[in-house]
């Protein structure tokens, strides 16, 4: 569930853990968040829809911050904070941005990079090669693992227990509060979201409730989506799909035994509407990235 690739190897088991994650006027909504018809809707309603009226704005820039922290492994304890922004195209699925992050351990320049559908390119800012990274094999289509249309589909992992909380602002619109959970097993189970069998859905379906919040604007856009994670490694190694994927490697096994991890999201969709320039970049200027774990011809 992770944007970007931020530690290459180590960041895509991360971000299969972490997964365990409109209307054309730029800018505000239109009436007040207290009135319209979402003050009819159940509360669950209008977060299950929300990615679908997200969508249809047709494009939008973002802000996402994304924390994670894991203890227990070999390697010993990491945490890293990245962030960025950018521009996304939904109905094209395409998008750009950069990203900064954080990372005591192992710094990290900062990157630019092009998300289309399932394919990620990435460079430090200034280099001239990309590193081209394809996750169809993690990720059903059409839902991009890397880009901002994929955070949104968190929601369709909501729990019927959603409320709302408060009427409040983000970015000078009017938005609803609702406090929610995502049913991991509910959303490794919702159509074209994970692969049938992938490394993504096993990780889900041994992952425990995610507790977040999701902030709405009047037209039922999404305007912030919080998520936090925590997994506990022994609940992972113990899935039947984990174990079968990693084999009967022990030392495999006993690192994810031990790992814990948690990890907190936070992006923002804001100016919908905005044109989007972002292109693939010529097949001659991009290097393939490194095998993903887990994968055929993986480690």
């Amino acid at each position: 569930m992770t944007i970007t690739i931020v530690r290459r190897n180590r960041a895509v088991l991360a971000g299969c853990v972490a997964g365990i994650a409109l209307l054309t006027a730029c800018g505000g909504g239109g009436g007040p968040a207290g009135s319209g018809p979402l003050a009819a809707k159940p509360a669950a309603e209008v977060a299950r829809e929300a990615p679908d009226v997200t969508r249809a704005a047709g494009s939008s820039r973002y802000a996402v911050e994304m924390t994670y922290s894991t203890t227990g492994s070999p390697m010993g304890d990491s945490s890293w904070t990245a962030s960025g922004t950018g521009t996304y195209d939904y109905a094209r699925q395409i998008g750009e941005g950069r990203m900064t992050t954080k990372d005591a351990q192992f710094p990290v320049p900062p990157q630019e990079t092009v998300f289309r559908n399932n394919v990620l390119y990435q460079r430090d800012v200034g280099a001239t090669r990309w590193q081209k990274f394809d996750f169809s094999q993690l990720v059903n289509t059409p839902i991009g693992q890397h880009d901002p249309s994929q955070q949104l589909d968190l929601l369709r992992g909501v729990s019927d227990d959603v409320r709302e909380v408060a009427t409040t602002q983000v970015r000078g619109a009017q938005v609803r509060q609702y406090a929610i959970t995502i049913d991991p097993p509910r959303l490794a189970g919702a159509s074209g979201v994970v692969v049938d069998g992938g490394l993504v859905q096993a990780a889900l379906q041994a992952a425990g409730p995610m507790p977040g919040q999701v902030f709405v604007d009047s037209d039922g856009r999404v305007r912030r989506l919080e998520v936090s994670i925590e997994s506990n490694g022994a609940d992972l190694a113990a899935s039947p799909e984990m174990s079968q994927m990693f084999g009967d490697n022990p030392q495999l096994q006993e690192m994810l035994r031990n790992r814990r991890t948690t990890s907190s999201v936070s992006i923002e969709y804001f100016d919908f509407g905005v044109p989007v320039t972002a292109q693939e970049p010529d097949p001659s200027q991009a290097d393939t990235g490194p095998a993903v774990p887990g994968l055929p011809g993986g480690n």
